[in-house]
């Protein structure tokens, strides 16, 4: 009996694309056939690039599963995995962790907390990270109220980097 080809999702996948984890299965589609090539690693422990077994797509992959569960894929071209793969140099749209969490609302793909609290040691980091960060932005990526933003925003600034759990 001969071999049975794997075939893709990748030309379902446009040039930017939003999986969500879990759910209906189409995130387990989608990996069958991605195999990683190159970590980010570092500070930005959420990117990696991999490539199509199938097709031989390369893909940029964010994935956010701290807020909204989702997966954020970018097609590569061959110029821009030979950048990330012999200079470390990573097109710089999933590079930021908030640019990453806007992801989900800017696209419609959010999750809804019943627990806030939980969201504290995130705000605590974009906090740290870029200090004149408004309560309003925090709202939109988190899907929160505004006061609700605000009082995640004091909880973090009163907390010390010892409570703080590490992210990964």
């Amino acid at each position: 009996m001969g071999s049975v080809e794997r075939s893709c999702e990748c030309s379902t996948l446009g040039d930017f694309a939003v999986v969500g984890m879990g759910g209906d299965g189409r995130d387990e589609r989608v990996f069958s056939t991605l195999m990683e090539i190159a970590k980010h690693g570092g500070d930005a422990w959420w990117l990696y690039a991999s490539r199509c077994s199938a097709c031989g797509q390369d893909w940029m992959i964010a994935q956010e599963e701290r807020i909204h569960d989702n997966f954020y894929f970018k097609r590569l071209t061959a110029g821009e995995l030979k950048m990330i793969e012999e200079q470390g140099a990573w097109p710089p749209d999933f590079v930021r962790f908030e640019d990453v969490i806007r992801l989900g609302p800017d696209h419609g793909q959010v999750a809804r907390f019943f627990d806030t609290n939980d969201l504290t040691d995130t705000v605590k980091e974009l906090m740290e990270v870029r200090s004149d960060i408004s309560a309003r932005e925090i709202a939109y990526m988190f899907v929160l109220s505004e006061p609700e933003a605000e009082r995640l925003m004091d909880r973090a600034a009163r907390m010390s980097w010892k409570q703080l759990r590490p992210f990964a």
